[in-house]
């Protein structure tokens, strides 16, 4: 990575699965200085590995020689956590959720713009190159006026049971959506399937209606027999459809010039050849914390912060009282 600026030695907060994924990027991108996690004696090999300290006492993360804090522990501590890093002088960047509670997220917002320190919430695919040329073709009204999108994130597997599907799942799909009609839902459906365990429901099926007639629907599932990461945008001159689970890396971002003939007796519909297209190959997590190493220099504006992160936590609660799960 080449840089204009003095990289921050970052201590991150918890490295279970998700975890080692940002301890690997940040180790790649010579900013990673400390691991902290209660398991760090089993964890060990693996920051020899990445060639960084690793040590179970939080209070490091906090101190002298540590310029920012990741934070990617368990949802349930990410307010806490978020707090003590910005009370402690440190910017951050905190894996999804913001945190559980629309006011504590709103607490630690506050701390934020108040110290003037970044905050940046890990909606990872904000910065997925090919969600930003989809999200780019839209707003150049390439598929015509937006009418409805529509979002599936089906995974076999990875159950869990401190948090439901749609919390672990949704927050981005929302992410994407809320960014694309840059507005709020004005009404909220959602549909909650418990299959595995009467607590905690395993599928959620959400869907909303913008003011202007815009809908959409979100589809998530820790259940499905197959994996799909499909977001499909239509309009009135088309969709565009980003399937990062495409089996044809070539395919994961195609636009189809589809429309409806209105010339005739009857409604037609035209059907086009999808049209595949091109988009950087950069990898989402780095440029996700690349963002986040320049926000801490003073060198890029914060891209999903608290302002882009609340009211999907937002949408989270709404969608989650209207199944009353």
């Amino acid at each position: 990575m080449s840089n204009s600026f003095t990289l921050p030695r970052v201590a991150l907060i918890g490295c279970g699965r998700w975890g080692r994924n940002i301890a690997r990027v940040l180790a790649r991108l010579g900013a990673l200085e400390i691991i902290i996690d209660s398991a760090a004696d089993a964890l060990k090999p693996y920051a020899d590995e990445l060639g960084v300290r690793i040590s179970p006492d939080l209070d490091l993360a906090f101190g002298p020689g540590i310029q920012a804090v990741a934070v990617a522990a368990p949802a349930v501590e990410h307010a806490a956590l978020t707090k003590r890093a910005l009370l402690a002088g440190k910017p951050v960047f905190v894996e999804k959720p913001l945190a559980l509670e629309l006011g504590d997220a709103e607490e630690v917002s506050a701390l934020a713009a108040e110290r003037a320190l970044p905050l940046v919430v890990g909606h990872l695919l904000q910065y997925h190159p090919a969600f930003l040329e989809l999200k780019a073709r839209v707003r150049a009204g390439e598929i015509g006026e937006l009418r409805h999108i529509t979002s599936n994130r089906l995974n076999p597997g990875a159950i869990r049971t401190e948090e439901n599907a749609l919390w672990s799942m949704g927050p981005h799909d929302f992410s994407m959506i809320l960014g694309l009609t840059e507005r709020e839902p004005s009404e909220v459906e959602a549909l909650a399937v418990k299959v595995v365990n009467p607590a905690i429901p395993d599928q959620y099926h959400v869907q909303m209606r913008f003011e202007g007639g815009v809908t959409a629907h979100v589809s998530v599932s820790w259940l499905s027999p197959y994996k799909e990461h499909k977001l499909t945008v239509l309009g009135t001159k088309g969709a565009l459809v980003f399937e990062d689970t495409a089996p044809d890396a070539g395919r994961k971002l195609v636009i189809y010039r589809d429309n409806v003939d209105l010339s005739g007796a009857a409604p037609r519909f035209v059907k086009g050849a999808g049209e595949p297209l091109e988009f950087p190959s950069d990898e989402p997590l780095q440029a996700e914390l690349s963002a986040f190493l320049a926000a801490v220099a003073g060198n890029e504006p914060v891209r999903t912060g608290p302002d882009e992160a609340i009211p999907v936590l937002r949408l989270l609660h709404r969608a989650g009282a209207a199944t009353g799960a």
